[in-house]
């Protein structure tokens, strides 16, 4: 019996397994696949047995490929997706937006179809998936499984819908080329200095010394249970993004200032404080500054104490003293 799992095996699909990746491992674990790509139907329309009346979520004309649909069309979109797999109880195709495709199985599809129609189906609903560059996919359904909280949930903004992709009733899963959101965040972080190593699940962002991380996989995840466009999430993750650099570089130079007795440079992700003519260092992962991003000042705090140590037990044996003091400027 050919199922929809067997038919999408192709594809590098995001579990929740996947949120806690070692910052050591391969970030490249997944590579790229190919769909097919229907000549045919160029401008998002597709059914199973038919072409649709419905909106086209692409304009052919437009030369730009950079993500520009906005939130509240990609939840249009989603919905008359899902009216029309209801009215019409047949698996549905739909590109939500250039790069967010969707295959719906619905509830009264998967219990009144016969088994061989509904693989045929299926088939065929996939196979209009456009190709993909960095293709990645997962179940909706599941996403509950993910360990992060989303603000908006698509049991909310899908409303009876919502709930019965909750359940397990209607099967949906997402197709997302990943390389429009990398296009996207190119786009918004070019002009503030920021190098883009994009990979999957995770990325990195270099300017200057300093590194930073998203986890694109959970970004991606987050971005359809939220309801929200690759637009709308290559902003947040820019913002995002600037806003730590920002604070590592307010935190470093705090630390290097407070603190004049020690060398002080930065290597990947980590301060490092020297003493002059001394082996020692100490190292501070500034990652962790991602826990309290109110200010600089509350951030460091924890590690003041950590500091002051360092420096008496480095500096003050050679000074002949007994007596701790405080090294702060």
């Amino acid at each position: 019996m050919v199922t929809i799992g067997s038919i999408l095996r192709a594809l590098p699909q995001v579990t929740a397994r996947h949120r806690d990746w070692s910052l050591t491992c391969n970030a490249n674990l997944l590579n790229s696949n190919q769909l097919v790509i229907d000549p045919v139907l160029p401008n998002g329309r597709c059914h199973a047995r038919c072409k649709l009346d419905m909106t086209d979520t692409t304009m052919p004309k437009k030369t730009s490929r950079l993500p520009d649909t906005s939130g509240p069309m990609v939840r249009q979109y989603w919905m008359e997706l899902l009216d029309w797999s209801y009215a019409n109880q047949r698996v549905t195709w739909r590109e939500i937006e250039p790069g967010v495709s969707a295959v719906i199985i619905p509830m009264a599809s998967r219990k009144a179809v016969d088994q061989d129609l509904l693989d045929a189906e299926i088939r065929m609903a996939v196979g209009q998936v456009p190709g993909m560059a960095r293709g990645i996919r997962f179940e909706l359904e599941k996403a509950g499984e993910f360990a992060f909280m989303p603000p908006a949930d698509y049991r909310g903004w899908l409303g009876a819908y919502g709930r019965d992709i909750a359940a397990g009733e209607t099967q949906v899963t997402v197709f997302i080329d990943l390389a429009y959101l990398e296009a996207a965040l190119l786009a918004r972080l070019w002009d503030h200095g920021v190098i883009v190593d994009f990979a999957s699940p995770l990325a990195f962002f270099r300017r200057g010394a300093l590194t930073d991380y998203a986890n694109i996989y959970e970004a991606a995840v987050a971005m359809v249970v939220e309801g929200r466009s690759l637009a709308d999430t290559a902003d947040l993750l820019a913002s995002q993004i600037l806003d730590r650099l920002q604070l590592y570089a307010n935190v470093y130079l705090q630390l290097s200032t407070l603190y004049v007795q020690a060398e002080w440079q930065i290597d990947h992700d980590n301060f490092v404080a020297k003493i002059p003519g001394s082996q020692n260092s100490l190292v501070l992962q500034y990652w962790a500054l991602w826990t309290n991003q109110k200010s600089p000042a509350q951030s460091a705090n924890p590690w003041h104490d950590r500091i002051e140590g360092f420096l008496n037990q480095g500096i003050l044996p050679r000074q002949d003293s007994g007596f701790p003091k405080s090294f702060a400027a």
